[in-house]
């Protein structure tokens, strides 16, 4: 109860949205964005593997992969982002965070089968 009480207090206290992470993002949510970000990762490490194809190839391979990867973090990023809105951060905040125009965000977010609500808030998966 005393752990509860003193996360509940550094949220009170925490700038931005005004909440922890933790305290608005489901579970199941961090899951997922810890999952393409380690899948991204295995991707990429992979590449540094001793390459003895002929060029074309090893290129080839190099491309697709890290075409991949990029859209392991992109979904990532896009999970990330609806998260903090969600979290109560305001889509401008986000869309400075990533150095973005509001609207590009928003269109964004939206084109994943994300939905804004009010002009505020993002929910979906």
């Amino acid at each position: 109860m005393a752990g509860q009480l003193r996360v509940l207090g550094k949220e009170e206290r925490a700038p931005g949205s005004g909440t922890m992470w933790r305290a608005v993002v489901p579970p199941e949510q961090w899951v997922q964005i810890g999952s393409l970000i380690d899948s991204a990762e295995e991707q990429l490490l992979q590449l540094r593997g001793a390459q003895s194809e002929p060029t074309a190839e090893v290129t080839r391979q190099l491309l697709r992969n890290l075409g991949h990867s990029a859209g392991l973090i992109e979904a990532a990023w896009k999970r990330t982002a609806v998260a903090a809105v969600n979290g109560g951060v305001p889509l401008e905040e986000v869309a400075r965070w990533a150095d973005m125009p509001t609207e590009v965000l928003r269109r964004m977010l939206t084109a994943g089968k994300q939905e804004i609500c009010g002009g505020t808030g993002i929910t979906g998966s």
